[in-house]
């Protein structure tokens, strides 16, 4: 009986040991932050009593409300963007040929004088107009933060954002017509080399003899307006085309609430969906900026706070 009992013993030690070795050559798994549901988050901030702890555990010490979770996904995912994006440049096809044709047409309001006999050429931004940047906001979403420049030009580096649909297609048939494309981007001059690389890998036009691709900063008075360096190419070229996801990319001084924003692009209507195209962007830009009075300082709570109060209920 004692040896029954022994041998007993002895196995059940033996199962402790295997399991406890086995325990720790295991990885543990990474943990998938989640996304509590709104009764977790009293006034989308506070904790109440009730809110499940893995919940809590990842409530950043700025609380904040997931709010660009459906635009980043809608654009990541929907065929209603694939629709929307490649729409656009459809679009700016047609114009294109029309302008063409139009030795009047330009679509640069700082272009004067006789341009009619100047070559054409096309203004594209990069961001969110030719290259998606989505998986980047999505870490952001994840990681809890509103913005960071330094991680967004480490993304920049990295130089794996794709193309927007439609986008590479229809500036090779631009170029294809012999129209010059250029590149006006408010990323910073010292990153224009990895800009540069992003844009070739996805088969977008680069021209192998000049500079086509002009950053914020690459020259002195060339800022984040992008007014001068819309003059600087409506000097040499008759530009057709505008095309943007910002009202920035179109007008300057649009650093303005919502009301003025939309009454400066009514007073320009006549330049909507022929010689300005836009490409959708529901994640950031000028019309996010406008509803907190573009203080980007402020933490993801007081901007959430800010926009409620633009909600219109009717009421």
């Amino acid at each position: 009986m004692e040896k029954k009992y022994f041998r007993t013993f002895s196995a059940l030690v033996i199962l402790i040991i295997l399991i406890t070795a086995c325990d720790q050559n295991v990885v543990a798994p990474t943990k998938t932050p989640l996304i509590c549901p709104t009764e977790c988050a009293e006034a989308l901030c506070a904790t109440p009593p009730n809110c499940p702890t893995e919940c809590v555990e990842i409530l950043p010490t700025d609380c904040h409300p997931t709010e660009k979770l459906h635009s980043i996904l809608w654009v990541q995912t929907s065929g209603e963007y694939l629709m929307a994006a490649t729409q656009s440049y459809t679009l700016a096809r047609v114009m294109l040929d029309k302008g063409l044709n139009d030795s009047n047409w330009t679509a640069a309001l700082e272009q004067s004088g006789d341009f009619s006999n100047l070559p054409p050429a096309i203004i594209v931004d990069v961001d969110e107009t030719v290259l998606d940047n989505t998986p980047f906001h999505a870490r952001l979403e994840i990681g809890g933060i509103n913005w960071n420049t330094d991680q967004f030009y480490e993304w920049v580096l990295e130089a794996k954002a794709e193309a927007v649909p439609g986008s590479v297609d229809f500036l090779q048939y631009a170029q294809s017509k012999g129209v010059t494309v250029f590149y006006v981007t408010n990323r910073s001059h010292d990153y224009e080399q990895a800009t540069r690389e992003n844009l070739i890998n996805n088969g977008f036009p680069m021209d192998d003899e000049m500079d086509t691709l002009l950053t914020n900063g690459e020259e002195e008075n060339w800022g984040s307006d992008k007014v001068n360096r819309r003059i600087f190419l409506a000097e040499g070229y008759r530009i057709l085309l505008l095309i943007g996801d910002t009202l920035n990319d179109f007008l300057p001084d649009t650093n303005v609430s919502p009301e003025d924003r939309n009454e400066v692009l009514t007073d320009h209507q006549g330049y909507w969906n022929e010689k300005w195209i836009i490409i959708p962007n529901p994640i950031y830009g000028g019309w996010e900026g406008a509803l907190y009075n573009f203080d980007y300082s402020l933490s993801r709570e007081q901007i959430f706070d800010l926009k409620l109060n633009h909600l219109d209920t009717f009421e």
